[in-house]
């Protein structure tokens, strides 16, 4: 099996979210025209029928499943195009991964297209829909 590939996501501001890989960077926020399926991520194998209704609406023809906030990052960078979570994390959660999606031009909301803000008294997210700049 060959090693695995050293990934790195920064961003610095709108419009200026990367990707550092085997000495290469690359620039998130430039739009892709998707001749693929489009293709989701989900963080399980059982997926609920609100989430089913979802990724009806938007399309969704492949889920794949992932654990960490390296989902943010991967669709960020256009390998996935989206993501979609019932309320579950805190906001350190998903901070990072927020801000590299948002300055690759992707959107986060929640599942009635709200602005995820930060903050909030109990630091808890709501409902999560993760969507890449090539979806929008």
């Amino acid at each position: 099996m060959p090693p695995a590939k050293k990934r790195m996501f920064y961003s610095h501001g709108e419009g200026n979210a990367f990707e550092l890989s085997d000495g290469k960077t690359t620039k998130l926020n430039e739009k892709d025209t998707i001749t693929r399926p489009v293709k989701f991520i989900s963080y399980s194998n059982k997926i609920k029928p609100e989430i089913q209704k979802i990724y009806q609406d938007i399309g969704v023809v492949e889920n794949v499943k992932m654990k960490s906030s390296l989902k943010f990052c991967v669709v960020a960078a256009g390998e996935y195009d989206g993501y979609v979570a019932e309320p579950r994390a805190y906001e350190w959660d998903i901070a990072a991964g927020h801000a590299i999606l948002i300055h690759s031009g992707g959107t986060v909301t929640d599942f009635n297209g709200n602005e995820i803000l930060y903050g909030k008294k109990d630091l808890k997210n709501p409902s999560l829909i993760l969507k890449s700049k090539n979806i929008l």
